[in-house]
């Protein structure tokens, strides 16, 4: 009899989920997003089952391995878990938080450190078994060096310029075209009505990038802080695994580091500077892999 695990990988603004039948993998789906900080674990673990559900079409999976949004909390991890399990009867089902699929991802076995940034932005490193992160906190705390965070600095800077306090320039005109405003009212509006700014500032964050890589310096400037900011989550987060001076790989995950960019070339920069012994890997399979890679091991 076939044997059927999944991976999902739950995150701010989508949820992706891929299967393998025997072993073999059969693609991903992608659903809608499945962030338990933000939107409460009944409606994360809705949309994950749904997700699922859409993947399978009434096949019954084995094993489902989910790494998720704010899952490196225990209770939401259990909350998860327990959706899950009512609406999988008979699965093995084990739900991490995000940022270990990403890391095995890249590195599926071994001590290692992975950064991610997405919507959010979280480090998180491996050692002997034992995993240490560092931010992930969601937007009401920061998330610098994210999508959000990103956006949030460019937003910033357009509002600063419909006051005064900076010049209305072509990075400002940019930014107002993004949003599809025209004044500092329809800007605040846009942000706060739909009631999920942490998304749409997010959005603006490959503009911001695009911008700084063509040398504007308001957009530079946020760019090299949120370099920095993604830098000292990794620095923090191998300090705490005891992995300085080791020769473990520090892996890029998340949108806004999938892809070479300023972004990208100011963190590797900063990060072969302070860890010149540790080699990073770029451009690694989704995360989703990573927890398909965990459900197998499950069945």
């Amino acid at each position: 009899m076939s044997r059927i695990a999944v991976g999902v990988d739950a995150g701010g603004s989508k949820t992706a989920v891929t299967y393998s039948v025997d072993g073999h993998c059969e693609g991903v789906w992608y659903g809608g997003s499945a962030n338990a900080t933000v939107h409460g674990a009944e409606r994360a673990g809705d949309s994950i089952a749904k997700t699922i559900e859409l993947a399978l079409d009434g096949a019954l999976p084995d094993a489902i391995f989910v790494g998720a949004a704010g899952a490196g909390r225990e209770d939401v991890a259990g909350e998860l878990k327990s959706a899950l399990t009512s609406r999988f009867a008979g699965a093995n089902v084990e739900v991490r938080d995000d940022a270990y699929i990403a890391l095995r991802a890249a590195l599926p076995e071994g001590d290692g450190a992975v950064v991610i940034a997405g919507t959010g932005a979280i480090a998180y490193a491996e050692k002997n078994g034992a995993g240490f992160r560092s931010g992930g906190y969601g937007y009401v705390f920061g998330d610098a060096g994210s999508g959000f965070g990103i956006g949030a600095a460019a937003v910033d800077r357009l509002l600063r310029a419909y006051d005064g306090r900076a010049p209305h320039d072509a990075f400002a005109e940019e930014l107002a075209a993004a949003l599809e405003v025209r004044t500092l009212n329809e800007t605040l509006q846009k942000v706060y009505a739909g009631g999920a700014p942490s998304r749409v500032l997010a959005a603006l964050a490959p503009l911001v990038i695009e911008s700084a890589g063509r040398g504007d310096r308001a957009a530079s400037k946020i760019v090299q802080q949120a370099a920095a900011e993604l830098n000292s989550l990794v620095k923090a987060a191998i300090a705490s695994a005891g992995l300085a001076g080791s020769d473990a790989p520090i892996a890029f995950s998340g949108g806004l580091l999938s892809a070479s960019s300023l972004l990208t070339f100011l963190l590797e920069t900063r990060l072969l500077n302070d860890f010149p012994e540790m080699p990073i890997l770029k451009e690694n399979p989704a995360p989703s892999a990573g927890a398909l890679y965990a459900a197998e091991r499950l069945l």
